[in-house]
């Protein structure tokens, strides 16, 4: 027998989910195509190799990996668009004039440890800005993560940024062992100031160094912040980091964004594979970022092209959960109108199905027989709005009722009179 369960760490989404994700990717595509940015495929599945250039933080370790039979070679499943993209911009772009403003929209794998809510597919929509290492490219990100979050509807939000230079400056002259680093690192991941003054402690370092890392775990905040973090950028990479950030909060308050702007210098977010300005998208509702991204200047070159970068993505089922604990995620819609024909002869209403679908509306067409009750239990069920019912006993033959079911109105036309008013483009209701 076919096993009707779906893998675990996997989901389906029947037409109600399906329409929130869609609608979702086509909020956040709409801002990117705005800012002028196009869209690109990249393949499902290609060489593993490729991904070992991916976003750091393990994500090689998760890829889905199998054996291509005709050339022996180690494939992968898509576990990260950036490196696609990276290896299409070297590979097929690279005598074109920059920047290059890309989008796209797909899903990603990666093999996670399948346990409740978490999932092996993700389905993600981003950018990348590639050819520009000024701080106008990376408000750029930030400003279109702003927008995207406006336009899905989101109403508590905000940006934590920050310069992973800043801390890199310091971590440089600290010089510690890869043990050492990493439990520094872990530490201000967890902004942990105990762990870290511990770890510190006995190093034999300038005691201002390991103060300005020290403080790292409360550089947190407005753009206070930024003239407080001058105090502890004790590197000269430290201090070129901390002006490049300035520069980018600039560009973000004359674009009127600095509300939703949190300065975060302890962020060690993506560390190892990130070269700049860093950032990810929380909400009030959910305690874990929806989105995220930043400079990424040294990925492209290991394919032969070198060259700047930076971008960013949302992860449109935690988009929509965000949207789901705010209150705010949109109801379900179906088609506009269901026809439900009661006469044997059906020329009328595919006569009136067509003229609507000639001016966008979407119809479907009740042709299942049953009785009128029935009809509009399964139109209500379908979430769709409003019915056309033609045939009913006692009704002219020329004569349709049009049925509003969420404000449990009715109204009857003659059909030759819908039909113009559909044609004229004078029915009320939107497409």
């Amino acid at each position: 027998m076919i096993p009707t369960a779906i893998p675990k760490g996997v989901r389906v989404f029947p037409p109600s989910e399906a329409a929130l994700l869609r609608w979702v990717e086509r909020k956040l595509l709409s801002v990117f195509q705005r800012w002028g940015f196009r869209e690109v495929l990249t393949p499902t599945f290609e060489y593993l190799e490729v991904f070992a250039h991916g976003a750091g933080d393990g994500v090689q370790g998760k890829t889905f990996k199998f054996v291509d039979r005709q050339t022996g070679l180690l494939l992968a499943l898509r576990s990260d668009l950036t490196p696609q993209v990276a290896r299409m911009v070297a590979a097929n772009m690279h005598h074109h004039p920059l920047p290059l403003r890309l989008a796209y929209s797909a899903p990603i794998f990666r093999h996670e440890k399948p346990r409740p809510g978490l999932q092996r597919e993700f389905f993600q929509a981003g950018v990348e800005l590639i050819g520009s290492d000024r701080p106008e490219a990376d408000a750029e990100m930030i400003s279109m993560a702003v927008q995207g979050c406006q336009e899905a509807g989101l109403r508590h939000f905000q940006i934590d940024v920050g310069q992973v230079e800043y801390l890199r400056g310091m971590l440089n002259a600290l010089n510690p062992s890869p043990d050492l680093r990493r439990k520094i690192l872990s530490a201000l991941r967890r902004k942990d100031a105990l762990e870290l003054e511990l770890t510190l402690r006995p190093l034999p370092v300038e005691a201002r160094l390991k103060e300005g890392i020290l403080n790292l775990t409360t550089l947190y905040g407005g753009e206070a912040v930024l003239e407080q973090a001058k105090t502890w950028a004790v590197t000269e990479e430290s201090r070129l980091a901390l002006e490049n950030l300035n520069q980018v909060y600039d560009v973000l308050t004359t674009y009127g964004l600095a509300e939703h702007i949190i300065i975060d210098l302890g962020e060690t977010y993506a560390f190892d594979y990130h070269t700049g300005v860093v950032f990810q998208v929380f909400t009030e509702s959910l305690g874990y970022p929806i989105g995220g991204g930043g400079r990424y200047d040294n990925l492209i070159g290991q394919f032969g092209y070198p060259c700047p970068a930076t971008g960013f993505a949302f992860e449109l089922e935690k988009v929509l959960a965000a949207l789901e604990a705010e209150g705010t995620l949109p109801a379900d819609q179906g088609p506009n109108f269901l026809i439900i024909d009661f006469n044997p002869d059906k020329r009328q209403a595919l006569h009136i199905a067509q003229a609507l679908r000639n001016k966008g509306y979407a119809v479907a067409r009740d042709i299942i027989r049953r009785d009128l009750d029935g009809s509009l239990h399964y139109a209500r069920v379908s979430a769709i709005p409003r019915a056309i019912i033609l045939g009913l006993e006692g009704m002219p033959r020329d004569a349709l009722t049009l049925r509003d079911l969420s404000a449990g109105t009715e109204t009857t036309f003659s059909i030759a009179e819908f039909c113009q008013h559909v044609k004229d483009g004078t029915l009320t209701w939107p497409t």
